[in-house]
């Protein structure tokens, strides 16, 4: 993930906070220094809705080890130049007890994104393309992506996501990558205890043309829930 990914995964961790209408979150603004009398480029801005002036600015970092007290310094300098505007400081791999006192004493938050945040965060407006996700499930909706990409059936098998949440996923998922998301779905049509989890993912596999006879033939000899019997006998025809 490059530096400007993960700015972009951290901007959504951001409009999740700050939802819209009521405010506006931006990505890379100008913003002139009250003492350089220049423009100071801000990863991320929030805006009230209406507003010119920034409510919040945010400078994300992505390094591979702690902030120390010298980068945190020139942060620090920036949200000083600026003025006026509270501040968090982003990092991926948190920040050295010097760093965090230091921004804490200049009154800065600061906040820890994984990369393993970052990930799933990074997908959230391609699941929010498709459909218009409840605030409460953006961020599971992008982690359920990234669990699609890298075949991770177990994080499927006790997930929170309403229908329509997951229905957008797995579109996400088969657009993108395809044979990782048909295999986890195989695995869900197989192994899933809930009767409607199975049942969508063989509606997916079938609808994308993916239902072998073989696999459907297997399934048939075990599975005991009528619609979805229904379903494979559908599919077999």
């Amino acid at each position: 993930m490059t530096p400007k990914e993960y700015e972009e995964a951290v901007l959504e961790r951001f409009k999740t906070a700050w939802p819209p209408p009521q405010f506006v979150v931006r990505h890379n603004v100008r913003l002139t220094g009250q003492a350089t009398k220049v423009r100071r480029q801000i990863d991320i801005a929030i805006y009230e809705q209406g507003s010119e002036e920034p409510s919040l600015i945010v400078e994300v970092k992505r390094h591979m080890r702690a902030v120390d007290a010298p980068r945190a310094g020139a942060t620090i300098a920036l949200v000083q130049d600026i003025g006026g505007i509270p501040a968090i400081m982003v990092s991926t791999q948190g920040f050295s007890i010097a760093a965090a006192n230091h921004l804490t004493w200049e009154g800065i938050g600061h906040l820890t994104v994984t990369l393993t945040e970052a990930l799933g965060l990074r997908w959230v407006p391609l699941v929010e393309h498709r459909f218009a996700v409840d605030r409460q499930f953006r961020e599971l909706s992008g982690d359920m992506v990234e669990a699609l990409r890298v075949g991770n059936a177990a994080a499927f098998m006790d997930c929170d996501l309403p229908y329509e949440e997951w229905i957008a996923v797995m579109a996400v998922g088969q657009s993108l990558f395809p044979l990782a998301s048909n295999r986890l779905l195989r695995s869900l049509a197989t192994d899933h205890y809930d009767d409607a989890v199975r049942y969508n993912a063989l509606q997916l596999l079938d609808d994308a043309g993916e239902l072998e006879t073989d696999f459907v033939n297997g399934l048939l000899e075990i599975e005991r829930d009528l619609d979805v019997l229904e379903l494979l006998e559908t599919a077999r025809l």
